[in-house]
């Protein structure tokens, strides 16, 4: 491991719960499943609001939403009461550069949030953050860096229709009803999911032709559970659960698996 300062590669999604291949469910996302491999899976992780600003802002300032001011989504005129409660103004005086690709949904213009570096790209899905954060890595970014890279997916809607196959073998997760309409919806999830994975992927794999991973820290959570009845915006398992995957500089053999109780 370099002595220098790690880098921070923060990765995120939208409504992503723990549906994905490290925690058991049948949803294909093998690098997903790769930086669980080389790092570590916390299996029992809560974010600490159900909806989409009040858990970002809670991570990002380390207070509840009630404290730091964002009660609601931000692009409906909710926002920070202080946006140097945000994270980047604690590194920034340690030396690193912060730059942000993508969504954050702390504020309706990403510039005011403070960051170094914000990357202008025409939308947020994964095709379009994954090749900008790609060349971020191998061309621009200062050292050491702290660069969030925020994906649509697996928000609502889904760009992809269920196909044939995710619908006949898909069993859609209790509350919900197991009936053709609904494992159709929740296979148009996977390959929502699926796409998520391939641009968590290509940023991955630019970390490491890089040769940046071996002092990158990365942190790797979507922001509350996934976009069906009784599951995102509800205070239960399915509302509050969520992925969180993290590997220290340069990561080590076999991963991981921590089962005591951890919160955004």
């Amino acid at each position: 491991m370099d002595s220098r300062s790690p880098n921070i590669l923060y990765i995120h999604s939208h409504d992503t719960g723990r549906y994905v291949q490290p925690y058991g469910h049948a949803v294909s996302t093998p690098h997903l499943q790769r930086l669980a491999e080389g790092g570590v899976l916390f299996r029992k992780a809560f974010c600490a609001a159900p909806t989409c600003s009040p858990s970002r802002a809670s991570l990002l300032t380390g207070q509840h939403a009630h404290n730091s001011g964002m009660l609601g989504l931000a692009h409906r005129g909710f926002s920070l009461n202080d946006y140097r409660q945000h994270l980047l103004y604690t590194l920034r005086p340690a030396g690193y550069h912060c730059a942000l690709i993508g969504e954050e949904h702390l504020s309706k213009d990403h510039r005011t949030i403070g960051y170094d570096l914000v990357c202008e790209v025409e939308g947020f899905h994964a095709s379009v953050v994954a090749p900008a954060a790609i060349k971020l890595l191998r061309e621009t970014l200062a050292r050491p860096f702290y660069l969030s890279v925020g994906f649509f997916e697996t928000h609502r809607e889904f760009l992809k229709p269920c196909t044939a196959r995710d619908a006949n073998y898909t069993l859609p997760p209790a509350p919900l009803p197991d009936t053709p309409e609904t494992r159709r919806d929740l296979g148009a999830f996977k390959a929502s999911a699926r796409d998520l994975d391939q641009g968590i992927g290509a940023v991955l794999n630019a970390l490491d032709e890089t040769g940046l991973a071996e002092n990158t820290l990365v942190i790797c959570t979507t922001d509350h559970g996934i976009a069906f009845p009784r599951m995102k915006g509800n205070l239960t398992d399915h509302g509050i659960g969520v992925m969180l995957i993290m590997r220290g500089p340069g990561g080590f053999r076999g991963g991981k698996v921590c089962d005591a109780l951890v919160s955004h």
